[in-house]
């Protein structure tokens, strides 16, 4: 147990701190090092960590360049490095400096999704569970891992809901790996030359259409973008609008073209023809405020019949 007494733990979001709670609990962690990211929350995310290391005399550090990372790991004395929601990119050099002894927990298999937010893609594409995996830290493929966890995605969870029962999983999946360290099977992913790479997101994939996608399609897009991405995108005649909560509408065939507002009323809603099926944008947010799609069609004077 000697190579799991002193762990330092790598992560990018507060997400990361039932992991924290639990690694002090067991008397592992000897500090934190955030790996910074572009998002725009990047200074809340600093001070909240710092915060809840110091209240619990943990070390704290902001990886800002390898070498002054390195002295500092060699200070603290660690032997063993764990990853868990980290957006940043890896480092070999710092991989090398646990000899072995570092290791990642990935919310999907390793062979998928790998890249810009595993959650996000999983839930837009229509994953009805995902794989909690602990792998070894490499920089080089294949990599090795050891454990899985099934983590099931109600067809209701949003972003913030999938991560924070992953958030909660962790913790667990953590303790059965150091419980059977010694005796871990670790075996090479054999899917390498199928590996799903996830887009990075920006305007241009958040934002979609009713010509191109299809009532189910939208819906998954608005729980996976939400609220970190603002749901998805819609632009048109009345500019760029998020809508964080869509559900499929159970109607009879319409003839009408994609993008055709079919009804609007207080029950359903404000609803759209897709390139398949029929949507009511149930929650939006635009110039008006956060409002329903029903207040936003009334606002913007939208009536049946128009092309949104």
């Amino acid at each position: 147990m000697e190579q799991i007494s002193k762990v330092v733990l790598f992560t990018s979001s507060c997400l990361s701190i039932p992991t924290i709670d639990m690694l002090i609990q067991r008397q592992l962690l000897v500090a934190v090092v955030l790996v910074p990211t572009q998002t725009n929350n990047m200074q809340s995310e600093i001070g909240q960590l710092q915060a809840h290391c110091t209240s619990q005399n943990i070390q704290f550090s902001v990886w800002n360049n390898d070498d002054t990372l390195l002295a500092q790991l060699d200070d603290w004395q660690v032997s063993m490095a764990l990853s868990c929601f980290n957006a940043g990119t890896q480092s070999q050099t710092i991989i090398d400096f646990f000899h072995g002894n570092a290791y990642g927990i990935y919310p999907a298999k390793l062979s998928d999704y790998q890249g810009t937010d595993p959650l996000y893609w999983q839930i837009r594409e229509h994953q009805d569970n995902l794989l909690l995996t602990v792998y070894r830290l490499s920089c080089e493929h294949p990599l090795q891992f050891s454990l899985q966890q099934s983590i099931a995605i109600h067809p209701f969870d949003t972003y913030q809901s999938l991560a924070i029962r992953v958030a909660s999983a962790i913790p667990q999946v953590l303790s059965i790996f150091f419980e059977q360290f010694d005796n871990l099977h670790w075996q090479s992913d054999t899917d390498i030359e199928q590996i799903k790479v996830a887009t990075a997101l920006n305007y241009d994939n958040l934002t979609l259409s009713f010509e191109q996608y299809s009532a189910v399609d939208l819906v998954a897009a608005a729980r996976a973008g939400n609220p970190l991405y603002g749901g998805f995108i819609l632009s048109g005649k009345f500019g760029d609008f998020n809508v964080l909560q869509a559900s499929f509408v159970d109607q009879a065939s319409f003839t009408e073209s994609a993008g055709t507002v079919l009804s609007i009323d207080k029950s359903q809603g404000l609803v759209v023809q897709t390139k398949q099926g029929s949507v009511a944008l149930d929650i939006v947010s635009c110039q008006f405020g956060c409002i329903s799609g029903y207040r936003f069609a009334s606002l913007a004077n939208i009536t049946a019949g128009m092309q949104l």
